[in-house]
């Protein structure tokens, strides 16, 4: 297995990045608190919440010509720039919408009905949003639905099992960046080049909701149609989901004012606060980048900051598993069962899905919980998970989900606990 790189962040850096988050240690009734449970929400940066605020106190118009209202605009055009500059949209659309769930329903449906009788793949490890959106449009453009099964060992979907699927009649293939559930990561480059090259007319739509937080998006460079993000995955706010669309894509029939560009996918006033707040996300990723380059591009920040985020995460990451010379890790604790992350290696996200041979997923995060760690039981019963959880053959895990600025302290915190657990001792 090839070794995992990782590397955490200096000190200096470290004392910085843990400066700038809110509740990093404490939830907001005051009482200690670990929250490893980013893989559903995320800890927020101060600054993103005090731009929305400012923001969202203004009553200007930005169609307007004075000086408030010119300055709203410019946060508009600075965050839309941010965004293309995240993902290196060099061509295309951005989209919002209140959710990147409703973007992917918009997206995939305008893509279904441009042609119909054909048909759509999708994988059985898709987040709801992309794969009910795939469901949904074929029985409305009569296309047939084909579903790409997932390795149980790695929690991902092999790419011969999306190709053996894809034929000359299919017409969009949907494929998740990153599991929030099994962690696994995909190689977006190679699996849209290998469906290119055996249907050049296929599009391709990335969920990157999860994987967006914890490394490099570079549509350009992937050749893909479609993509969706969140910020409130990403150390941003919640209320507002953007989206990639290809040029090919953008110009579809869609809902849109007919005075408007045929590209434009925005209805209505865009809330300049949402792109004020993502500006603040840029920036604060910049900051880690310009720790290690001293260049001053924006998009080659974003890629070094990135880039560090990602080994600080490894880093973290390796330590849950392997512990130190102190601490077993997860991978030595009795009664403790890893899944994925052997078959996937460096292709795994800083999520970790656990089960205990001697106690139930709920009453493990219950026993988390009484010892301030916040974590999240993914169970069958839940119609977000049973689809997914039934693909890789369990029927629940306990979900571990960290993201860069928690530090090693904390792992061995959550180590201390897990310990007590599995063997019983609370």
């Amino acid at each position: 297995m090839p070794e995992r790189n990782a590397e955490f962040f200096n000190h200096e850096l470290q004392k910085k990045i843990t400066s700038q988050f809110l509740y990093l240690n404490e939830n907001p009734n005051g009482n200690e608190r670990l929250f490893f449970e980013n893989a559903g929400g995320s800890l927020r940066l101060k600054s993103t919440v005090e731009a929305q605020a400012k923001m969202s106190s203004l009553p200007d118009c930005p169609e307007r010509t004075h000086d408030i209202a010119l300055d709203i605009r410019k946060a508009i055009e600075d965050g839309t720039k941010d965004i293309r500059l995240f993902l290196n949209a060099k061509d295309g659309s951005i989209a919002t919408a209140l959710t990147a769930s409703k973007l992917m329903f918009e997206m995939v449906t305008t893509i279904a009905a441009a042609k119909q009788n054909g048909n759509i793949v999708t994988t059985a490890i898709e987040h709801p949003s992309s794969y009910d959106a795939c469901q949904f449009a074929s029985e409305q453009y009569n296309h047939e639905l084909r579903v790409a099964e997932a390795d149980p060992e790695s929690g991902s979907i092999p790419l011969e099992n999306i190709l053996a699927l894809i034929d000359d009649e299919t017409v969009l293939v949907s494929i998740i960046l990153t599991s929030n559930i099994t962690g696994a990561m995909h190689n977006i480059e190679q699996y849209a080049k290998a469906i290119r090259e055996k249907n050049p007319s296929a599009y391709i739509v990335v969920d990157a909701v999860q994987g967006a937080p914890h490394g490099v998006i570079d549509v350009d460079a992937w050749k893909i149609d479609a993509l969706n993000i969140a910020p409130y995955k990403m150390f941003g706010n919640r209320g507002v989901g953007f989206a990639y669309l290809s040029d090919r894509v953008a110009s579809f029939p869609h809902h849109r004012l007919l005075a408007t560009d045929k590209d434009n996918w925005n209805v209505g006033s865009p809330t300049p606060a949402n792109f004020a707040a993502f500006t603040k996300v840029i920036d604060y990723i910049c900051e880690i980048g310009a720790f290690y380059t001293s260049s001053t591009d924006r998009r080659t920040l974003i890629v070094e900051g990135m880039h560090r985020i990602h080994l600080q995460e490894q880093a973290l990451l390796n330590r849950l598993l392997n512990g130190t010379a102190g601490r077993p890790g997860t991978k030595q604790m009795p009664n403790v069962k890893v899944h994925f992350e052997e078959a996937n290696g460096i292709s795994q996200d800083l999520i970790l899905a656990l089960t205990f041979d001697n106690i139930s997923c709920a009453k493990a995060v219950e026993k988390y919980g009484n010892h301030n760690i916040l974590l999240f039981a993914r169970e069958s019963s839940s119609h977000y998970s049973r689809r997914i959880l039934e693909a890789v053959d369990l029927d629940a895990i306990v979900r571990v989900s960290p993201i860069h600025c928690h530090t090693a302290k904390d792992v061995d915190r959550f180590l201390e606990v897990t310990q007590l657990i599995a063997e019983d001792k609370i």
